[in-house]
């Protein structure tokens, strides 16, 4: 099987692409983690786990959690699935408990462990605390702050985060209160779209107004796959 390119460091992001994260109308973080998450997963459907360093990671793991089988599930070629799956499934056959007494826990186990220390689960932890090191570092520029105060902001799961790395409490509340009025400003676009579809003035409403439900599910739990702190 051919050699995969080694994996990218859990660098933070580049200035211009943090910026264009905190312009993109997303939680910046979670903006920068779907781009991180797609490069890693494009490392495992070409189905090479013949690369040391990709073979150390799975098999430690013994597999992906649901989530990433899924997501992997979606990009792979029936060649590449079968190859990755079948490294996985021939971790799983030994603890099915057969023969008969052998330990009836390790499927469990092995499961549990999969789901704990998925590879790119790993990968997307070490690249969201760098994003996030990096982001709050960048708040202290004036401009950095404006743009941000103007943006969709963090998601809960990314603003807890960030707040537990501030140990200025004044700057903690500047956090909150940008937080509150970036709801706020989701709310009043949600009820103009609704008001302005009650009253038959459909074309009326604006991208942002379109947009402020998903944007505010965003806001409120992170994107699809991101754990609360």
């Amino acid at each position: 099987m051919p050699e995969v390119s080694p994996r990218s460091p859990p660098g933070p992001a580049a200035p211009a692409k943090l910026l264009e994260a905190v312009r993109s109308r997303h939680c910046p973080i979670c903006f920068l983690l779907r781009q991180d998450e797609f490069d890693e997963m494009c490392r495992w459907v070409g189905g090479n786990v013949a690369d040391e360093k990709n073979r150390a990671r799975l098999d430690a793991a013994g597999g992906f959690c649901n989530h990433h089988f899924w997501l992997l599930s979606e990009l792979h070629s029936p060649n590449s699935g079968s190859k990755v799956n079948d490294h996985v499934a021939a971790h799983l056959l030994p603890r099915l408990g057969v023969p008969a007494g052998s330990n009836g826990n390790a499927p469990l186990d092995w499961l549990r462990r999969a789901a704990a220390q998925c590879p790119l689960c790993e990968h997307l932890r070490e690249r969201e605390a760098a994003h996030l090191r990096t982001f709050v570092d960048s708040l202290a520029q004036a401009r950095s702050w404006s743009e941000y105060e103007q943006s969709r902001g963090l998601c809960l799961p990314h603003w807890l985060r960030a707040q537990a790395t501030v140990g200025d409490e004044s700057f903690r509340r500047r956090l909150a209160q940008v937080q509150a009025a970036q709801i706020e400003r989701l709310q009043t676009e949600m009820r103009a779209c609704v008001s302005k579809l009650q009253s038959g003035r459909r074309w009326e409403i604006s991208r942002d107004e379109w947009a402020a439900c998903e944007r505010t599910t965003e806001k409120l739990v992170g994107r699809k796959g991101v754990l609360p702190p």
